[in-house]
């Protein structure tokens, strides 16, 4: 009997099929790469938080193994999910301010109420690790520059206004001049990380905001280019730090390879069964940030499951993963939670009364709760 012929096309490869646009016009991936980011975002704070806590000193070389993994994905974790913040607002960038204005009111608004719910319970849960606002000092300098771990929305405020205001110039050379400015943030006179992550992390925004175009053509080539970028890029983070430099210039470095790997990464997730779970993630970002530390430090005040011995050490391997797991599938519990009792105004800037007889201004609404900072974190 004889064969059938051979699809068309077979034995040469192909590109990667162009991937649809979603039917509001983002692309997939877009949603699919911020799904990853903020599961990465959770799992870090997992690792570094919790993990050292929870596993015994003789599990060290577990802890450690985890720590390295967690800060090597550093130069990729946030700056990939800036571009993405950028990318999503690049349209907003150029309109007039009456109507691209909530893309600052909405994540400062969040950044304030969470800043003040957030620090009313770490006053008391003192078991976390992390930067608490001790005082109302502390409160009101946090208005002003974020070093908590909210600084995520506070940054998404100031870059969206600082990309407005720079829009007019020439691309290439505002992003060189914040690309050295983030190269250089490690020398300001602070020993706060979350600080100098706000001035570091501008040049990524600013390119998904400025050159969006750039942005969506890396991606397709980078996502048939993994294997060379991968290698790259974990010789960069093995390298960069025994020479020297300032952490921030390391990071700055390592980024440049890091982004276009995760974009190619992205839109091959884009393409898998892990896609649909992924985007749905990635369309939460809001409620997973702000509560899953809270419930981080709740489960630090459960027994450990970590044991001893090798039992012990295979626990403490998982342990970040399943915490991660965990934290998000009750962040987004909650969240379903307090959106059903009417705490709506936790999680979508309230909208000021339209007067009769007066239409709304195109464009200055959001197109549902939490549409600015859904879109751009």
């Amino acid at each position: 009997m004889p064969r059938p012929p051979p699809p068309a096309g077979a034995g040469r490869e192909t590109a990667p099929r162009a991937l649809p646009p979603r039917p509001e016009g983002r692309l997939l991936w877009v949603d699919v790469a911020k799904g990853a980011c903020i599961l990465l975002v959770v799992l870090h704070h997992a690792v570094v938080k919790d993990l050292p806590l929870q596993a015994a000193p003789a599990l060290g070389s577990v802890v450690d193994a985890w720590l390295w993994v967690t800060m090597a994905l550093k130069p990729v974790r946030m700056p990939l999910f800036f571009v993405l913040s950028g990318l999503v607002a690049s349209g907003a960038v150029r309109r007039p301010w009456v109507q691209a204005r909530r893309r600052v009111l909405s994540p400062y608004y969040f950044y304030v109420v969470w800043l003040v719910l957030q620090g009313a319970f770490f006053s008391v849960e003192r078991l976390l690790p992390m930067n608490r606002t001790q005082d109302l000092g502390e409160l009101v300098a946090d208005l002003v520059l974020a070093s908590t771990g909210l600084w995520f929305l506070y940054a998404l405020a100031v870059y969206f206004a600082l990309a407005r205001l720079l829009a007019g110039l020439p691309v290439l050379p505002v992003l060189a001049v914040s690309a050295v400015v983030s190269a250089c943030a490690g020398l300001l006179p602070t020993d706060d990380w979350n600080r100098v992550s706000v001035v570091f992390h501008f040049t990524f925004f600013a390119l998904g905001a400025l050159a969006p175009e750039l942005v969506r053509r890396w991606a397709g080539p980078a996502s048939r280019a993994i294997r060379p970028l991968g290698l790259v890029y974990l010789a960069l983070v093995v390298v960069l730090p025994l020479l020297g430099l300032p952490r921030t210039t390391v990071m700055l470095l390592a980024g440049l390879v890091g982004v276009p790997l995760g974009l190619g990464v992205s839109v091959l997730l884009a393409e898998g069964r892990a896609a649909a779970g992924l985007a749905w993630v990635g369309r939460r970002t809001l409620p997973i940030y702000v509560l899953h530390a809270p419930l981080l430090a709740v489960a630090l005040h459960l027994p450990s499951p970590i044991g001893t011995g090798r039992l012990g050490a295979i626990e403490a391997a998982a342990y970040p993963v399943l915490l991660t797991a965990v934290a998000v599938t009750a962040a987004l519990a909650l969240h379903a939670l307090l959106r059903r009792v009417g705490a709506d105004m936790l999680f979508e800037l309230p909208r000021r009364p339209v007067r009769a007889g007066r239409a709304r201004v195109p464009g200055t609404g959001g197109a549902g709760p939490q549409a600015t900072v859904a879109a751009s974190s």
